[in-house]
C-alpha cells in the first residue's frame, strides 16, 4: 500500500473513529491514574490529620484539666507571707527533671504539612507550644536555686558560717518564690489557652467520635478505688466533658481492682 493509499485511509471515518476512540481510552486511563492518586493522597492526610487531631486532643485536654491544680497559685501566696515574715522552708525538694511534661503532638503538629492543619489553628497550637517552653525554662531555674539550698545543722546554725548560709538560703527563696510564681502564670495560661483551642479540635470529629475518644481519655487518668471516688469525680467530669451523660461516664471507667 503507497503512502497516498494509507493516509487516506488513515484520515477516513474509520481511521478517525478508531484514532478517537484510542485517545479516548488514554485520556480515561490517565484521568482514572490521577483520581485514584488523588483519592489516595486525600485518604492519607485525613488520616494524618485524625492522628494529630487526636494527639492535640488529649495533651490539651491534659493541660485544661491538670494544669490549674499543678500551679500551685495559694503556695505561692503561703511563701510570700512566710518571707515577709523573715522566715522559708526546705525548698530544696522542688526539682524538675525535664521534660515534665508530654507535648509530643503539638511538636508533630507544627511540622505538619499545611494541607493537614490549617493556619489557624496551628498558629494556637504554636503559641501554647511557646509558653511549654518558658514553663521548661522556669522549672530548670527553679531547680538551680532549690540545689543551691545549704542545710544547717542545729549546731552551725548560731555561728557566724552558719548565719551567712541562712542569709543565703533567704535571699535564695525570695528567688525561688518569684520564680514559682512565674511557673504558675505560664501553666494557668496554657491551661486557658488549651480550653480556647479544644472546641475547634471537637469539632473535627463526629459526635460518636468525640464521645468515644473523651471516654477513653477520662478512663486513662481516672482510676477509682470505689464507687465513692467515682461520686465525687462525676461532677467535675461533666463540666469538663458536656457531650457525655453520667451514665456513659459510670458504665464506661473502670473501678480499682474491679
Amino acid at each position: 500500500m503507497s503512502r497516498f493509499e494509507w493516509s487516506f485511509k488513515f484520515f477516513s471515518k474509520e481511521g478517525v473513529k478508531f484514532l478517537a476512540l484510542e485517545l479516548v481510552i488514554v485520556f480515561l486511563g490517565v484521568y482514572g491514574a490521577f483520581l485514584f492518586q488523588n483519592y489516595s493522597e486525600n485518604q492519607r492526610i485525613r488520616s494524618e490529620q485524625n492522628k494529630i487531631l487526636i494527639g492535640l486532643k488529649e495533651d490539651l485536654e491534659y493541660f485544661r484539666i491538670f494544669f490549674p491544680g499543678y500551679a500551685g497559685d495559694d503556695q505561692v501566696k503561703e511563701w510570700r507571707v512566710l518571707f515577709q515574715e523573715g522566715e522559708y522552708p526546705q525548698y530544696f525538694e522542688w526539682r524538675f527533671i525535664q521534660p515534665q511534661y508530654d507535648y509530643r503532638a503539638i511538636e508533630y503538629a507544627l511540622e505538619a504539612d499545611a494541607r493537614v492543619i490549617d493556619y489557624e489553628l496551628n498558629s494556637g497550637i504554636a503559641e501554647v507550644y511557646q509558653e511549654l517552653k518558658k514553663l521548661e525554662y522556669v522549672e530548670d531555674l527553679i531547680t538551680q536555686i532549690a540545689m543551691e539550698y545549704h542545710y544547717l545543722p542545729g549546731d552551725l546554725k548560731e555561728k557566724s558560717e552558719g548565719e551567712l548560709l541562712h542569709q543565703q538560703n533567704f535571699l535564695n527563696f525570695k528567688l525561688f518564690t518569684e520564680r514559682m510564681a512565674d511557673r504558675s502564670g505560664i501553666m494557668n495560661r496554657i491551661a486557658e489557652m488549651s480550653d480556647l483551642f479544644l472546641p475547634e479540635i471537637n469539632a473535627q470529629f463526629g459526635k460518636k467520635e468525640l464521645k468515644n475518644l473523651e471516654l477513653q481519655l477520662i478512663d486513662k487518668y481516672l482510676n477509682p478505688e470505689n464507687e465513692a471516688v467515682l461520686d465525687a469525680s462525676i461532677p467535675p467530669l461533666l463540666e469538663f466533658f458536656p457531650n457525655l451523660t453520667e451514665e456513659e461516664i459510670r458504665n464506661f471507667v473502670r473501678i480499682k481492682g474491679s
